[in-house]
């Protein structure tokens, strides 16, 4: 008998039976009617994939819902998906998906093996012998492939990376290997290092998606180096309580602002088990038919440091603020208000290089400027492209759309594409820029999307600035946005922009058309557009609206320093958002920069 808190077995067998409820189990691998999601098999109707499978097996086993045969065979046909060649350069990794031919990315191997690797290392008395037989050849070839991936590390890619140590750690301790736990360690210390210097890498310490990836991974990293008397496992311990008062401090909410994230559709809760291990969510309060056997490995893993605190014990004061660092000199802002949130990153992408490409890229999953409203939904600024034959955006419109086409545009070589932000408390004023275009493209335009918003948009012009503001209007709370000046194709200085109004089933649309052109081309310096930002918690009549914003001054002016050389389109713009008894916001942007 599995020894398991009651509650938690209970949780974890509602949630296999729901999830696997009409699941086609076909030769020993979970068949999906769909596509996968790399583009070797995007075309194909069905699909059997080894990660799921692998959630099936650990939890079938841990469950008792298969017996020794049907485990067997299971283990079997996710064998066949790992190169076992020596010779191969992939050697020790695998496919996602019994239908490729190759390894399409370093990323199967740790999350194909890590629910295997989690029940050996928390429940291994559920392993039969001719089992542990199995798996201890893919880990044997596998500790080749971790190693190897973690002897030349990619740091700034934390979920990736910081489970291919984990598992190279776990690999040491199930195999008996000192080489591998003395090569996790030296990779742990070096990560370790890294992230203290210059950050998390591309910024997946804002990432609800990753955060459960790496707490999994430092957990069983921990779970490894218990008894080693190294350093290592106190500091990674750090890193599990840092990220816990993250969360606290969102209390259970969508991040705001976020990268890597695929909540396209601006919901403003996702259930995960992530608010669980940081004792916002009772483990009696899940509900199984919105969770996932990937939600499970976080329970199997942390079931005995579960925290004892229940979702009524984290209150805190609104409103209230958070900065995050990322990495080097970006840092994500967090305002939680009575009724409303509303963050920034200050520079987007917060790390050279990453923005997009032809197969990958962080553009499209992540929302570097955000807005939420309690209980309604989550609203961000995204850029929106016509290509004439297909539309793509940024942040994406769903995951299937954007994953297998990333970039905005389709040609080999990209524009420069940034954000900058500076907010103070509710108040946002934010610029984004997409510098040297020569690209087939009929329009282009940055969009404020108003996820589940039905409401009229409301429009006042102020008496002294005579500046055209934009209201949303919530039952507790206004969201006032206005436009600032910004450079179309058909310019060459800034000048004021106008905003487009577009309803849409259920979403608003706020657009600054930058450009627009039949005949499907654009070659220009710099485009640029411009957002002020203010979240106005219980000021909802009109009265008070206008006798506020009347009190707001916008400052945005565009010079030369002298000191090098400068275009109109690389000036250096200094803008200014005064409200009366508060600290000014100022944003200072540098094209050269």
């Amino acid at each position: 008998m599995v020894k398991m808190k009651p509650n938690i077995h209970k949780l974890m067998n509602e949630t296999f039976l729901y999830e696997n409820n009409g699941v086609i189990l076909e030769d020993g691998m979970v068949r999906y009617n769909k596509p996968g999601h790399t583009r070797e098999i995007a075309h194909l109707g069905y699909c059997h994939e080894g990660r799921q499978t692998a959630h099936y097996y650990t939890f079938g086993m841990l469950l008792g819902h298969l017996d020794e045969q049907e485990g067997l065979a299971i283990l079997q046909s996710i064998a066949l998906l790992q190169r076992t060649d020596k010779s191969d350069s992939h050697y020790g990794g695998f496919r996602w998906y019994r239908e490729e031919k190759h390894v399409n990315d370093t990323n199967a191997a740790f999350f194909i093996l890590r629910p295997l690797v989690m029940l050996n290392m928390c429940h291994p008395d559920v392993i039969p012998d001719s089992h542990r037989v199995i798996i201890h050849e893919m880990l044997h070839h596998a500790g080749e492939w971790f190693r190897k991936e973690c002897e030349d590390p990619i740091l700034y890619y934390p979920n990736k990376i910081v489970s291919d140590g984990a598992l190279l750690l776990a690999i040491s301790y199930l195999l008996n290997n000192p080489y591998y736990l003395e090569e996790g360690i030296r990779f742990f210390e070096r990560w370790e290092e890294y992230t203290t210097r210059r950050g998390w890498g591309w910024g997946e310490n804002i990432s609800l998606v990753y955060l459960s990836v790496i707490l999994n991974a430092l957990q069983i990293a921990i779970k490894v180096l218990v008894g080693q008397q190294h350093p290592l496992e106190q500091q990674l311990r750090v890193r599990i309580q840092n990220i816990y008062q993250f969360l606290r401090f969102q209390d259970g909410e969508e991040f705001v602002p976020t990268i890597r994230s695929y909540n396209f559709s601006g919901e403003t809760k996702r259930d995960d088990m992530i608010w669980t291990l940081a004792g916002l969510v009772e483990v009696d309060a899940l509900q199984a038919e919105k969770l996932t056997m990937n939600h499970m490995l976080s329970l199997l893993l942390f079931e005995e440091e579960l925290t004892e605190l229940t979702g009524g014990s984290n209150l805190q004061p609104k409103p209230r603020i958070w900065e995050e660092p990322i990495f080097d000199k970006s840092t994500a802002y967090y305002w939680v208000g009575t009724s409303s949130r509303l963050g920034s990153i200050n520079r987007f992408p917060v790390i050279p290089g990453s923005y997009q490409w032809q197969d990958w890229g962080l553009g499209w999953q992540s929302f570097p400027v955000s807005f939420s409203v309690t209980g309604e939904g989550v609203s961000f600024l995204r850029w929106y492209v016509d290509l004439g034959d297909e539309v793509r955006t940024h942040p994406g419109e769903s995951y299937r759309t954007s994953y297998l086409a990333p970039a905005l545009f389709k040609e080999t070589f990209f524009p420069d594409i940034q954000t900058r932000s500076a907010q103070f408390e509710h108040c946002l004023l934010t610029v984004r820029s997409m510098t040297n275009l020569n690209h087939c493209v009929s329009e282009i335009a940055d969009e404020w999307i108003i996820h589940h918003y039905a409401g009229a948009i409301e429009e006042i012009v102020t008496t002294v600035e005579s500046r055209h503001w934009l209201l949303l209007r919530y039952a507790q709370t206004t969201i006032a946005i206005t436009a600032l000046n910004g450079i179309t194709s058909n310019d060459t200085e800034r000048q004021v922009m106008t905003v487009e109004i577009v309803h849409e089933s259920n979403r608003v649309k706020l657009r600054q058309v930058l450009h627009t052109d039949q005949s499907g081309f654009v070659r220009h310096t710099r485009l640029e557009s411009g957002w002020a930002v203010l979240c106005l918690d219980h000021i909802t009549n009109s009265n008070g609206i206008q006798a506020y914003l009347e009190e707001v001054r916008v400052e945005d002016h565009s010079f030369a320093d002298g000191e090098v050389p400068r275009t109109k389109f690389t000036e250096i713009r200094q803008i200014g958002l005064i409200l009366p008894g508060m600290a000014k916001v100022q944003l200072h942007i540098d094209p050269h920069e």
